[in-house]
């Protein structure tokens, strides 16, 4: 199981797609939703997030996360 925390971060930043605006959704710091996403990657061993230019994308990985 993945740690409830996570999902929560991971759901958050797949709404907005943003790292700043997770972090004030979720009362925490932006480093932290960082770690926290990079965390819950390792741990699925795919990238749910690609970053293109000043924009985030979810990946395929990622869509699928999220349904």
């Amino acid at each position: 199981m993945f740690d409830p925390v996570l999902l929560r971060t991971f759901v958050a930043l797949a709404e907005t797609l943003s790292f700043t605006r997770a972090a004030e959704q979720l009362g925490l710091s932006q480093p932290t939703v960082s770690q926290q996403i990079r965390k819950l990657e390792e741990q699925i061993g795919h990238a749910l997030f690609e970053r293109r230019g000043r924009g985030l994308h979810l990946t395929e990985a990622g869509r699928i996360a999220l349904d």
